[in-house]
């Protein structure tokens, strides 16, 4: 073992009742991390999480100031050594997120500032792809029904994978009574920090929705989206959301720029787009975006009109604008080709069956005796007679 670093020591930690009420209520996937990662927290203070609480609750009455900041000064030393032994600032972050957030979930909140989760060493400028909107409606164009529905709900929306692929169709009671030229009021907890996201789908989305729902028959219930090939009809799993905007991304540009895609750049682009609608105050943003709201601005509700009109303003930067209505006009020139295609084989195959009624009408002709001709030709002229008697009389009743 490395000199200086801390022996992981076992303490049983998950049975103790400030863990327990730490971790309750968090997301599934945050409990899981914490419970990864608190054990190296706990080597690091060599002290059991009861322990942590008491002294924590004693020394915030201690009139010695060395004493009052004790967990304040051991978090600096921790995120010291986490910077010596984690690769990147964003793993060290996580180790001290998960230190604050088990005092401040049992009542106890460090007095930490901003400077306290700076990293101390030089950051590498790294640059994140994020589509532009013209990236974005090319993408579009070269996806099937159910990427067009998958791609609009993440980049309109601002949903994760995880979240998109959680969705169900209850989720939406009234997507099919909605216009499509309405965007649909939707509340969701994130799945990755339960945290509320309150947003639209867009008017272009629900389009997309409603035509993939009836391609699949129309179904009330179960996942929105499903899975095409193996195992047709299962939710698709994160994973398969994932490959699907990937290979989307490949068959637009190319698999070598499909190398710096990442699904979760569409939230990014949902993100760009609020900030250059010029969304405020932040909190409104913040709601849009699925994050925590700061300090007391949490406890303030806001309403669906607000979030409407601030979508509405944002939809510009975000919309495929009248792609979708080429691609409607396309398919229906295409019924109609189909259609005239279909007629067309109709018209070919009784003008066939015509000239075949005629060849053999001539044939019957030429082996006729002149007696049966003569009778033939007296039967055409009756029949002449009669169609014009019946012609006159029919006038002659409409003039009275």
């Amino acid at each position: 073992m490395s000199k200086g670093r801390p022996v992981v020591k076992d303490y049983g930690f998950m049975e103790d009742k400030y863990v327990k009420s730490w971790l309750a209520g968090l997301a599934a996937k945050s409990q899981s991390n914490y419970r990864k990662q608190f054990g190296e927290i706990l080597a690091f203070i060599r002290m059991s999480p009861m322990e942590m609480i008491e002294k924590r609750v004693r020394d915030l009455t201690s009139q010695d100031l060395s004493e009052r900041q004790f967990f304040e000064l051991k978090f600096r030393e921790f995120k010291a050594h986490l910077e010596e032994t984690k690769p990147t600032h964003s793993s060290v972050l996580a180790y001290l997120k998960c230190y604050a957030s088990f005092f401040a979930r049992n009542g106890v909140r460090l007095n930490l500032r901003r400077g306290d989760w700076e990293s101390t060493k030089p950051q590498k400028i790294i640059r994140h792809y994020t589509p532009t909107l013209e990236e974005v409606k090319r993408l579009y164009t070269h996806a099937d029904v159910r990427d067009k529905a998958l791609l609009l709900t993440l980049s309109q929306s601002g949903f994760s994978e995880i979240d998109a692929a959680s969705f169900d169709i209850e989720d939406l009671p009234k997507l099919h009574e909605t216009p499509e030229t309405e965007h649909y009021f939707i509340e969701k907890p994130r799945e990755k920090t339960n945290i509320i996201q309150a947003t639209c789908i867009s008017s272009e989305a629900i389009h997309d929705l409603k035509e993939y729902l009836v391609e699949r028959g129309s179904p009330k219930s179960g996942p929105l989206f499903t899975v095409e090939t193996f195992g047709k009809g299962e939710r698709m799993t994160v994973r398969a959301v994932n490959a699907a905007m990937k290979v989307l991304f490949a068959k637009t540009f190319g698999a070598e720029r499909a190398k710096e895609f990442q699904t979760k750049s569409l939230r990014s682009f949902y993100n760009s787009a609020l900030l250059r609608a010029n969304i405020q105050p932040q909190e409104l943003k913040d709601v849009m975006m699925g994050h925590e709201r700061a300090s007391a601005r949490k406890n303030y509700a806001y309403d669906e009109q607000t979030i409407r009109e601030a979508y509405a303003h944002a939809f510009p930067f975000l919309s495929i604008n009248g792609i979708q209505v080429r691609n409607d006009f396309a398919k229906f020139k295409g019924d109609i080709n189909t259609t005239v295609a279909q007629l067309s084989n109709v018209i070919s195959e009784q003008q066939g069956r015509i000239e075949k009624m005629m060849a053999e009408w001539e044939n019957v002709k030429a082996h006729l005796t002149p007696e049966q001709r003569a009778e033939l030709t007296r039967g055409h002229a009756y029949l002449r007679g009669k169609r014009r008697t019946s012609k006159n009389a029919a006038k002659e009743a409409k003039e009275e």
